[in-house]
């Protein structure tokens, strides 16, 4: 692993052998009891609550800076690749902070989805709707062919939601269900609704990728 480090390395074998210094382990040491409270936010102390859920703005940060990461190398990946043409949105970090990653940034990428994905034509503000970390628009098999996506008409549209989600190793089950929740209301949105079959609708489809963050990848 050359792009690891061996300080990296050995943060990651701490977390899997439940071994990284927090109050509970402070408690076990010393012989003395009560409850493990995180010293930054005086949550309940564990490895996964330093990694996931902690609240302080340094590791508040930290978390979302190893989110857009993630989502940026991804980004990279798919923009190289036969569906970089259908990638139409990336939500991370600016370019400036991709750019000092050494990731290079597909082009004419928004962060927010476009007015022109919904069948309306017209989109709600940002604070009304959930954000996903990336979507492709490409057309229905046997529905036409454009290599522009904004020419495919609503109906003809397959559309594919890709949200990328930093959880427990071990319990991933509510990120899943979190991820899935928090779309629902813009895949409605997103549907073309024909009185004449469902056959005449696009399709809409959410990815949810979970990252544990020990270094275990769920599809």
């Amino acid at each position: 692993m050359p792009n690891v480090t061996f300080k990296e390395q050995e943060q990651v074998l701490k977390y899997r052998t439940d071994t990284i210094h927090t109050d509970k382990h402070t408690k076990r040491f010393s012989h003395t009891t009560g409850p493990a409270t995180c010293p930054l936010c005086g949550g309940s102390d564990s490895a996964p609550h330093i990694l996931l859920r902690c609240n302080i703005h340094t590791l508040k940060r930290l978390h979302i800076n190893r989110h857009n990461h993630a989502v940026s190398l991804c980004g990279e990946e798919i923009s190289k690749g036969k569906l970089g043409s259908a990638f139409v949105t990336m939500d991370a970090c600016n370019s400036e902070k991709l750019s000092d990653l050494n990731i290079e940034t597909p082009d004419d990428i928004e962060r927010n989805i476009p007015d022109w994905v919904f069948p309306t034509r017209q989109n709600l503000p940002t604070r009304h709707q959930s954000r996903p970390d990336g979507v492709l628009v490409m057309p229905i098999e046997g529905r036409g062919r454009h290599l522009d996506p904004k020419q495919i008409p609503p109906k003809d549209r397959d559309i594919h939601l890709v949200e990328f989600k930093f959880c427990s190793d071990i319990n991933p089950q509510q990120t899943l269900e979190t991820a899935h929740n928090q779309h629902q209301p813009l895949i409605q949105r997103l549907r073309t609704r024909s009185l004449r079959g469902i056959s005449r609708n696009n399709q809409v489809t959410l990815h949810v990728i979970l990252l544990g963050v020990g270094g275990t990848i769920y599809n």
